[in-house]
């Protein structure tokens, strides 16, 4: 089977797998080869799959779509990221969520201040509206 795995990025991984295994809102689900067509709404968590060389990677996840078509297997997600052990991937999880919460008071605070400009805009072009009068 071909693995694709799309996010808002682009393809962040596209490799030949003999299985792969993920949750799904539906529960846990391992597709194979020969299994029939397939589509489901993604839980956000880890999936495993193993490549055609016999190797077992992992990736963690946002919530997404499954779809596998023919020997096609097709994830969107809005994230990922991928690791050879689950350590590894336990680590890296911990650096992105830190990067992240970064980003994210990084917009607060932004959003803060665009905020208080525009209140301030309001309240200057109300009082040349009213001195005016």
């Amino acid at each position: 089977m071909e693995l694709v795995i799309c996010t808002p990025q682009g393809i962040a991984e596209q490799t030949d797998i003999s299985k792969i295994s993920f949750e799904t809102i539906n529960g846990y689900h391992t597709l194979l080869p020969h299994h029939v067509d397939y589509v489901s709404a993604l839980s956000a968590g880890i999936t495993n799959y193993v490549t055609k060389d016999g190797i077992e990677k992992y990736m963690a996840c946002h919530q997404g779509i499954v779809v596998k078509k023919g020997k096609k297997v097709t994830f969107s997600v809005q994230g990922s990221v991928f690791a050879s052990n689950l350590p590894e991937l336990k680590r890296l999880i911990a650096v992105e969520f830190k990067q992240n919460e970064e980003q994210r008071k990084q917009l607060n605070t932004a959003m803060a201040r665009l905020e208080i400009g525009l209140v301030r805009g309001f309240q200057q072009l109300k009082g040349a509206i009213n001195g005016g009068i």
